[in-house]
């Protein structure tokens, strides 16, 4: 079975057409569960979710005591997650449900986590984002490969799936909750010799994103240093000796 695990932070406006995308997605695909995450949300979706969940036995609702961020939303939805294949996306649906059969081909292949990317060979963008952010993103890309040397261009897209029972354990000691547990979550999955496939796919900026592009981006380069310092001194621990 596959889960859908999609954050929200006061995105009720958007919630309506991405619930109702996912779940025709969903019974396209025989089947599966779409997990929603309040990430301390003040715009009431519990009002809002109430009766969608009287009726669709394939939605739920999780909801964080207060604002964490989108990492501590999606280890939640991921943790409370009943299929073996879990997925997630970004509300506004700037990956489409229509991206994960190319994922799920993947992780059946043999994959233990896929990567969407929107910056290799093959991908498309419909509509970018503004240009301070494409500058922004460029430079940071470039500081997280140079940094991290991870086999993925795009370690920030929201649009990734995973075998479960591979990444459970890394979920569960995941401590950054912000934008940046994409790159402990790749970082930790090396350190275990998982297998990390990155594939590209067609992205549309939806306008709703909630990163502030300056404030958010020295959080993320912050974040990024930390990340970096625990991993190597994780590897020198657990580097054989002789």
């Amino acid at each position: 079975m596959l889960s859908v695990v999609i954050p929200v932070r006061n995105g009720v406006p958007l919630l309506k057409k991405t619930i109702k995308t996912v779940l025709e997605f969903l019974e396209e695909e025989n089947g599966g569960e779409l997990i929603i995450v309040s990430d301390g949300c003040t715009d009431d979706p519990t009002s809002f979710m109430a009766p969608w969940l009287e009726q669709e036995d394939r939605l739920r609702f999780e909801c964080l005591d207060r604002h964490r961020g989108k990492g501590a939303a999606v280890r939640r939805g991921v943790l409370s997650a009943r299929g073996d294949r879990v997925a997630y996306l970004d509300v506004d649906l700037s990956a489409s449900p229509e991206m994960l059969p190319a994922l799920l081909k993947a992780v059946d292949a043999g994959a233990d986590l896929v990567c969407g990317s929107r910056h290799i060979d093959g991908s498309r963008i419909t509509v970018q984002q503004g240009i301070l952010r494409v500058i922004l993103g460029a430079l940071f890309r470039k500081v997280v490969h140079l940094s991290t040397t991870l086999p993925v261009k795009d370690t920030q897209c929201g649009c990734k799936m995973f075998r479960r029972e591979k990444l459970l354990p890394i979920f569960d000691q995941l401590q950054e909750e912000g934008f940046a547990f994409d790159i402990e979550l790749l970082l930790a999955a090396r350190r275990q010799g998982l297998v990390i496939e990155e594939i590209p796919i067609v992205w549309s900026d939806g306008g709703s994103s909630s990163v502030s592009p300056i404030l958010d981006g020295m959080k993320m380069l912050s974040a990024l240093i930390r990340l970096v310092r625990r991993d190597r001194a994780i590897r020198r621990r657990e580097k054989p000796q002789g």
